[in-house]
């Protein structure tokens, strides 16, 4: 088995820009890998035996993507939606959302024990977004139960290249980015101004709910000397946005969500994070330290931090470098401070990992690794998982992964949003579950199909039947919360005008009373194409979203849960032009036939919006 020829044939199919260079003695290409930051050390994408996707650079320009939660959606396995584009939550396969770990440049985005609530990530300083589906606690820690987003801001290159764009339509947004990269160090700086104007949350036709997110990421990496590097990435965002009132008194859905002019919060999320890495004289053992501080501020909620200190060591087995070796083993040690203003007691974790990533043979790689964690409040927890990818003789590929991860009781949970711990027989949450797939190249129309089945378990669930406005009695489930489904993904391009997509996730979950949990959507289909004339310049996309069998709470009937929301079908569309070599014209439209629908019970979305702007790269 060609494993050169292998990742080609994926890399190309994906659509992934690669570098190709001859090779002396055949006529094969070899590129420069896809890395995927699923473990301890990064891996390879055909050596990645675990459920992804990676939404690349290329996908998000096609598609006319403004921000990083208009790109999950319709992603195999994920769910986004909320009362709000300024509170929108991410699950992965039907997990809750305190069970998918968001990270951008590979540092946790939501400090203390909170979840990540999308608000405007631009995606105009956005090199490609990894998504990692299933438990991944080895690497992550106990927010990893059901996932991991993994954000990855502007590469730099060789050289200094700049560039931005503007874009005006239902609000305003501008971006700007600066990279310099060279033979020994490495730099980029992105700022992003957004500016959304919004719409009337309650449907009533009141004030516009507006949304304001402005952020500067910088991040880079220097070669100190021959052995010794140093690293950094640091963000800095603020939001400020505007959202209506809820009645939990009211008796019908118009009169549960209250058009409020006076409602508004700001939020500041500060991220940074910093390393040493040393190598051994022929790079077999590399140690690296590196210390992470995460904070969140809001003027309506409690301020939280997360601070993190880590030890990493790889060693090549096979006594190749670190980076290129196809045995490595990786241990992780590591020490994390979650704190809450609102609180008075922190936690406190130590946990230590070691994982295994290498090729058994030319055909078949393997992942595992084990974690203990060392809790200071709540019960020691072992986390684990193992995966493979093997490439049959016709060039598919089967993928198969399984783990356990635990999630502990949030802050709020813990204390009931009281002042004392109201819960504190309160248990951590396990997750159990795998997944097999194959993924199938299909040389005739330069496609890869990839489809996979999972399951999971999820054992002593937390939740509460205690009516707002609290305080909240929490409780462990007793029996288990189970979630199966499908994930299907297709890309092909039938001629070289032509680019088409697709993806489907079919989810069966249920709490361990049997019934279907909310926001979760049972089926969720997208649908795509990417449309260049033959000697044109112009490029035309589309992009359809279909969800159907959506179920979420009526507050406003008394004992009355789950109830499911109208299917709905949004279209989207953008459009590029290239003025000259460095700058392009760009349109998009968003909910092109101004579909009436609705995420969460009495909330309005948005109606049909179009947007122009200018983009430019040197």
């Amino acid at each position: 088995m060609n494993k050169v020829i292998t990742l080609t044939a994926l890399a190309v199919a994906a659509g992934v820009s690669t570098n190709l260079y001859a090779q002396p003695s055949e006529s094969t290409t070899e590129l420069d890998p896809i890395i995927v930051s699923g473990g301890i050390s990064p891996v390879s994408a055909d050596e990645f035996g675990r459920s992804n996707t990676i939404i690349t650079r290329e996908q998000i320009e096609d598609r006319g993507y403004a921000t990083v939660q208009d790109a999950l959606e319709a992603q195999p396995g994920v769910s986004i939606n909320g009362d709000a584009p300024s509170n929108r939550q991410v699950r992965i396969r039907g997990g809750e959302g305190n069970h998918t770990l968001v990270l951008i440049n590979g540092v946790r985005a939501a400090a203390g024990d909170s979840e990540y609530y999308f608000r405007g990530l631009d995606t105009g300083y956005i090199e490609r977004i990894e998504v990692l589906r299933g438990p991944q606690a080895v690497p992550f820690g106990t927010d990893a139960s059901s996932g991991v987003i993994n954000i990855i801001t502007t590469e730099a290159g060789e050289g200094l290249a700049y560039g931005g764009s503007v874009e005006f339509g239902d609000g305003d947004r501008e971006n700007a980015y600066l990279t310099y990269g060279d033979e020994h160090s490495e730099f980029s700086l992105s700022v992003s101004n957004l500016k959304d104007d919004g719409f009337d949350y309650s449907g009533s036709g009141g004030e516009k709910d507006t949304t304001r997110w402005q952020s500067v990421t910088t991040k880079g990496q220097t070669q100190v000397s021959d052995q010794v590097s140093a690293g950094f990435s640091f963000r800095f965002a603020d939001a400020h946005y505007r959202f209506d009132d809820n009645d939990f008194a009211a008796e019908t859905e118009a009169g549960y969500v209250v058009d409020d002019a006076s409602k508004s919060t700001a939020a500041k999320e500060r991220a940074g994070s910093a390393h040493l890495e040393y190598r051994n004289v022929d790079e077999t053992l590399a140690h690296r330290l590196r210390v992470d501080r995460t904070t969140n501020q809001n003027d309506t909620v409690s301020d939280s931090v997360t601070e993190i200190l880590s030890y990493r060591l790889q060693y090549a087995a096979d006594q190749r470098s670190v980076d290129s070796t196809e045995q490595r083993v990786s241990l992780l040690v590591e020490r994390k401070e979650d704190a809450d203003s609102g609180e008075v007691q922190d936690r406190e974790s130590d946990s230590i990992g070691l994982e295994y990533n290498g090729w058994l043979s030319e055909a078949l790689s393997v992942q595992a690794g084990v974690r203990y964690d060392d809790n200071e409040v709540f019960s020691d927890a072992t986390s684990w998982n193992i995966a493979s990818s093997y490439f049959l003789d016709n060039s598919w590929r089967l993928h198969a992964s399984a783990g356990a991860a635990v999630v502990n009781p949030t802050f709020f949970e813990f204390t009931g949003g009281g002042d004392t711990a109201l819960n504190a027989d309160l248990q951590p949450e396990e997750n159990q579950g795998f997944d097999v797939g194959l993924e199938m190249p299909v040389a005739a129309i330069n496609g890869l199909i990839d489809v996979t089945y999972f399951q999971e378990r999820l054992t002593d669930e937390i939740f509460s039947d205690t009516p707002f406005p609290g305080p909240y009695d929490y409780e462990n489930r007793a029996g288990d919360s189970d979630r199966r489904g499908i994930e299907l993904s297709a890309s092909a391009s039938p001629t070289a005008s032509l680019k088409l997509r697709g993806s489907y996730t079919y989810l069966d979950a249920e709490d361990s009373d049997g019934d279907t949990v909310i926001r979760r959507p049972r089926n969720e289909l997208g649908l795509g194409a990417t449309w260049q004339p033959q000697g044109s310049s112009t490029q035309l996309s589309a992009d359809l979203r279909h969800v159907r069998g959506l179920y979420d709470d009526q507050f406003w009937v008394d004992g009355k849960t789950g109830a499911r929301l109208p299917d709905f079908t949004v279209m989207n569309f953008a459009a590029t032009q290239p003025i000259t070599s460095n700058v392009e014209l760009t349109a998009r439209m968003t909910n092109a036939f101004d579909e009436e629908y609705s995420e969460v019970w009495g909330y309005a979305t948005r109606g049909r919006a179009g947007f122009v702007g200018l983009s430019a790269s040197w």
